[in-house]
C-alpha cells in the first residue's frame, strides 16, 4: 500500500492533494469550494495553501493580508526536522468551518515571494507538519501549477492517500492535468478522479448551457481512464464569491455551480469511506493469516 514508510500527519485520517499540471483552471476555487462543502457536511477539514508564489486562497476565504510585511513579521517558518510539542506548533485560522494556512498569512497580497525550488519543497513541509492541525478527517492541499516543487518533496515524504485532478475541457489543459497525473502515479499516490471545471456555461437567463471551450479530441488517454468526480459549470457568480471572500458553496449553496461542489465533496467522502473499509479488510485478512 503507498504510503509505507512515508511520514503520516498527526492526527489526520486522510492527506488529499489537488493538482493541475497549469496554472488558470480553477484549482484553487476546486479546493476551497471542496473543503468547505466537506466541512458543512460535518467532517473536519483542513486546508493548505501550497502556493508561494501566488496564493490565493486567503482571499477567497475573506482573510487577505494586504499590507506588506517586513522583518521578523515576512520570516517564513523553515528547518524544524524534529518533531514539535503542539503547543510550540502554529495554529491555523477557521473559515466557515475549515482550519486553513498559507504562505499568504505571513506576507501581503502584493508581495513577492520567490524561494528557489529546493527552498519551496522545504517550506511547504514545514506549513504541513508545523501547524497544529488537531484531529481531521480530511486534509487537503491546494498545489501550484507544474510537476515541480513543492510536488517532489510532498510525494517523498508524506502519505498521501489521494490526487484530484483539475482540468478545463480542453486539450490543452487535460494535457498539462495529465502529466500531473503520471507525476502522481509514478509517486504511487492513487488518482482519485477528475473535476473538470468551467465545464460548460449556463445563461441566467434562459438556462441554455453553451460550451466555452472547445471539446477534448482525446488527446489526453490518462484522464479519460479516471472517475469524473465532478462537472463544474462556469458562472460568473463563482469568481465574485471568490474575490469576495464567500465560496460559492456558502453564498449561493442552491446554485447549479455550489450543487456540482456538494456532489464532488459527496464522491469524495465516499471513496474515502470505501478506501478505509478496504484497508479495514485487508488488516483483518492479514490477522487471520
Amino acid at each position: 500500500m503507498f504510503g509505507r514508510g512515508r511520514a503520516r500527519i498527526e492526527g489526520v485520517a486522510k492527506l488529499l492533494v489537488v493538482g493541475s499540471g497549469k496554472g488558470g483552471v480553477g484549482k484553487s476555487t476546486v479546493s476551497v469550494n471542496l473543503a468547505v462543502a466537506l466541512a458543512r457536511d460535518g467532517a473536519r477539514v483542513g486546508l493548505l495553501d501550497a502556493d508561494a508564489y501566488g496564493p490565493s486562497v486567503p482571499m477567497m476565504l475573506g482573510v487577505r493580508k494586504r499590507e506588506e510585511s517586513t522583518g521578523w513579521r515576512a520570516t517564513l517558518p523553515l528547518g524544524h526536522r524534529a518533531p514539535l510539542a503542539p503547543e510550540l506548533k502554529m495554529r491555523p485560522l477557521e473559515r466557515y468551518g475549515v482550519r486553513v494556512m498559507s504562505v499568504g498569512f505571513f506576507v501581503g497580497e502584493e508581495q513577492a515571494v520567490a524561494p528557489i525550488p529546493d527552498v519551496l519543497g522545504l517550506l511547504i513541509r514545514q506549513l504541513l507538519v508545523g501547524v497544529n492541525w488537531g484531529e481531521l478527517d480530511y486534509l487537503i492541499l491546494d498545489l501550484p501549477p507544474g510537476t515541480g516543487e513543492p510536488q517532489a518533496t510532498l510525494c517523498r515524504e508524506h502519505a498521501i492517500d489521494g490526487a484530484i485532478l483539475v482540468a478545463t475541457p480542453q486539450d490543452i489543459a487535460r494535457i498539462d492535468a495529465a502529466k500531473a497525473g503520471e507525476m502522481f502515479r509514478r509517486a504511487g499516490v492513487p488518482a482519485l478522479g477528475l473535476v473538470e471545471n468551467m465545464s460548460g456555461f449556463i445563461c441566467p437567463h434562459c438556462g441554455e448551457r453553451v460550451e466555452v471551450f472547445p471539446p477534448s479530441r482525446g488527446a489526453a488517454p490518462l484522464l479519460d481512464a479516471l472517475p469524473l468526480l465532478a462537472a463544474i459549470p462556469l458562472d460568473p457568480r463563482t469568481a465574485a464569491s471568490g474575490d469576495a471572500g464567500r465560496p460559492i458553496v456558502v453564498s449561493d449553496p442552491e446554485s447549479p455551480v455550489a450543487r456540482a461542489f456538494v456532489a464532488l465533496a459527496e464522491r469524495v467522502a465516499a471513496t474515502a469511506r470505501t478506501e478505509r473499509t478496504d484497508e479495514m479488510d485487508g488488516g483483518r485478512e492479514r490477522e487471520s493469516e
